[in-house]
């Protein structure tokens, strides 16, 4: 097999492109490639391939790839999918790089399809050349004009952008075109990533000196552990933002336990990111906001956002809509107060938010002097200005533009000075005015919306945190690769992939969990004589591996006394029998009442994208009702632990709510870990819950657990790198 392991450099900022499907005729794609090159300005070598012309647009037409005399950096295959393999193959002795497939008619288009797309993957594994795509909408440097897409306008800039969808490219390019002080380094559509991955791309982009921000653009990733433990590092110097598509409840999974049914795609998707230091935004309007703010600008101490607002509707809405996200109003300080006082009329308000009340509307030079009162405030770390600011000369008169013009560069200069992001929200936005020109062209973001610009500034304040706690986090590896658990192993041995209560208790015995005292009964007697055994009432439950939730089958009795254990164990048999008729009954779990505490549920679920990921949230009956959980890619450290508890939403529950005593924080983190560590020493578990698990000042118990095995469980890593089970790592 070639090697390898070509740097990538040549594929993004190639010397020479070779267009093989280059065609005379103008409205194909393989003349509007050279076309496209030629206007765009590209100074590097272009050789256009077609076995049967001579000429095409005054460059020499080569047969084949291997017949261009110079060295190729780059191919874009404009060809119908069936002639791909052949064109790799003619490449095999040239010293190609890469080759950029447009075709579709790959992996996304059936059996068929995914059959010629591992031909061309073999072929170019063995030649030694690297695709992007098939399916892509192509390959852009915009520094380099390089245009292996068609678009007509790429506006210059600082943005890397990775996409899965053609026209979501065109879309954010149009997006950009029509706002000052947005643009590109590079974009790759980057397909089917039969190939090269998202992971590869984050790394180019990291070291790239043009890309100060990377935007992506996601439908689905082949291989989301990687990207996870590429983003990881890359976020620390580079952010990285994310808009994940498919987020509704139509693309919830369904699964058999409470821990997948609750792991919808978003909810997951969000939580690995983030643990990874990566931002996601749900709207496509915020997706070059945020990451141009985060681009261009500092990133904030904390949370507390001052606000100046030109009016009284856009400061109240400006505080709902920060205060909406999490982000604090901050009380200002008496001097700051005082200071502001002194410039505004007395109908303003200075307490944050602060509406001027008119006192823009003659002197604009009054924007400066509240920023710089709020700006200097200790209790602020970043300052939005909402309003209709950029329109004075629109509104007013036409000499306010000039004044507006020495605002705009004196709030630069403050939020410059003050180290403190400063983010405009202007109805006057699409106006295109001079004042919002010069603020664009010192780094300061001007938007239209005011959702934009308080997911810009929520970015912008949990930035650093969100990066310090990535570099505390898991590193992604799974490393485990054969169930160390014997009562796993040996329902894998008999065929079996679903445990029964008493053998998942059995399981995380031996790991050393905090599981409640059971026995198992297999007769009445045997029950009786249980629960005789323990100091007080007992908890009996049916025990069956074709019975997941025992509660709904009628499989669960408590509070019951050694007296009536014989005849609960028949009426649980017959519950369970009326229930499933076909159902394997080995018996009924005998175990003490376990002390009340905060009900919490734990589990684990095998995503498809990210591989095993870890949720913990409030449980019991009603834990799909409440949805209050939190998740994170396994493995944890105990800072990606704490980092879990915290962002369940019932915090009060666990500070020890209506007179209730505060709950062993350290216990449930310990707990958390420990489940990590068991199912990274089991790959064959898919699904697990704790459900309940009682948190109480003492400590933690599971009450209830259930584990569901995948026969194929060993291959989720090959010893080295992490996949998630179904991928393939090369």
């Amino acid at each position: 097999m070639a090697d390898r392991s070509t740097d990538i450099d040549r594929i993004m900022d190639p010397d020479s492109v070779a267009i093989v499907g280059a065609s005379t005729d103008e409205t194909k794609r393989g003349y509007q490639a050279i076309e496209t090159l030629q206007e765009g300005g590209y100074e590097g070598d272009i050789y256009p391939v077609n076995p049967s012309a001579d000429e095409i647009r005054g460059l020499e037409v080569y047969s084949t790839v291997s017949a261009i005399p110079g060295r190729v950096d780059l191919a874009l295959i404009v060809t119908p999918a069936p002639i791909v393999p052949q064109i790799l193959e003619d490449c095999a002795d040239t010293d190609l790089a890469g080759a950029v497939v447009i075709a579709v008619g790959f992996g996304e288009a059936g059996e068929d399809g995914q059959e010629l797309e591992d031909e061309i993957v073999s072929l170019a594994r063995e030649h030694g050349i690297r695709l992007i795509g098939p399916n892509t909408s192509g390959l852009i440097n915009v520094h380099r004009s390089l245009n292996l897409v068609g678009a007509d306008t790429v506006p210059e800039g600082n943005l890397a952008l990775l996409c899965q969808s053609g026209n979501m490219a065109i879309s954010l390019f149009t997006e950009a075109a029509t706002r000052a002080g947005v643009g590109f380094s590079h974009y790759v559509g980057v397909g089917n990533e039969a190939d090269l991955q998202f992971h590869e791309y984050l790394s180019f982009f990291d070291d790239d000196p043009e890309t100060d921000a990377i935007v992506c653009y996601v439908e689905g990733m082949s291989d989301g552990r990687a990207f996870l433990e590429q983003a990881r590092d890359v976020t620390t110097d580079t952010p990285i933002v994310v808009l994940k598509s498919g987020r509704s409840d139509v693309g919830k999974r369904s699964a058999s336990s409470h821990t997948g049914s609750l792991a919808g795609d978003a909810a997951v998707t969000d939580a690995v990111l983030e643990q990874a230091g990566v931002v996601s935004v749900e709207r496509s309007d915020e997706l070059l906001s945020v990451a141009n703010a985060l681009s261009s600008l500092p990133s904030a101490d904390g949370e507390n956002v001052a606000i100046l607002a030109d009016g009284g509707g856009h400061a109240t809405l400006a505080a709902d809509a920060l205060a909406e996200r999490g982000l604090a109003i901050p009380q200002l300080t008496d001097e700051t107060q005082d200071n502001l006082q002194d410039v505004l009329p007395d109908a303003a308000s200075v307490v944050n938010p602060v509406d001027v009340a008119g006192g823009t509307d003659e002197d604009q030079s009054v924007f400066v002097d509240c920023a710089e009162a709020m700006l200097a405030d200790p209790n602020v770390d970043a300052l939005m200005l909402s309003g209709l600011f950029g329109g004075y000369g629109i509104r007013f008169a036409e000499q306010y533009t000039d004044v507006e013009i020495e605002v705009a560069d004196d709030l630069a200069d403050l939020a410059a000075e003050h180290e403190k992001p400063l983010v405009v929200q202007s109805a006057y936005e699409g106006f295109d005015t001079d004042p919002h020109a010069v603020l664009r062209e010192n780094g300061i973001p001007v938007v239209e919306s005011l959702d934009v610009a308080t997911a810009s500034l929520e970015a912008l304040a949990t930035y650093g945190e969100r990066v310090a706690a990535a570099t505390e986090s898991s590193d992604f590896q799974v490393i485990g690769t054969t169930d160390t658990a014997e009562t796993i192993s040996d329902a894998l041995a008999s065929g079996r992939t679903q445990l029964s209560e008493f053998e998942s208790k059995q399981a995380l015995s031996e790991a050393d969990l905090p599981i409640t005292p059971f026995e198992l009964a297999t007769s009445p007697d045997d029950a009786r004589d249980a629960a005789a055994s323990v100091d007080g009432p007992v908890a009996m439950k049916i025990v069956s591996p074709d019975i997941v939730h025992k509660s709904d089958a009628g499989g669960v009795a408590l509070e019951v006394s050694t007296e009536a254990a014989s005849d609960t164990y028949d009426d649980l048999l017959a519950a369970a029998h009326d229930y499933d008729p076909d159902s394997q009954i080995d018996g009924v779990l005998i175990s003490p009442m376990a002390d009340a505490g905060v009900e919490l549920i734990v589990g684990v679920v095998d995503d498809e994208q990210f591989g095993p990921v870890i949720m913990c949230g409030l449980g019991g009956v009603f834990v799909e009702v409440l949805e209050d959980v939190a998740f994170r890619a396994l493995p944890l450290t105990e800072a990606d632990a704490r980092g879990l508890l915290e962002d369940i939403d019932a915090q009060e529950l666990f500070d020890g709510a209506r007179g209730n005593p505060p709950v062993d924080r350290d216990a449930v983190v310990d707990l958390l870990v420990s489940v990590s560590e068991f199912v990274e020493a089991n790959p064959s578990v898919s699904e697990l819950d704790l459900n309940p698990v009682f948190a109480t000042e003492d400590g933690v118990e599971v009450v209830d657990a259930a584990i569901t095995l995948e026969s194929d469980g060993t291959a989720r890593v090959d010893g080295e790198a992490p996949i998630s089970r179904g991928t393939t790592d090369d």
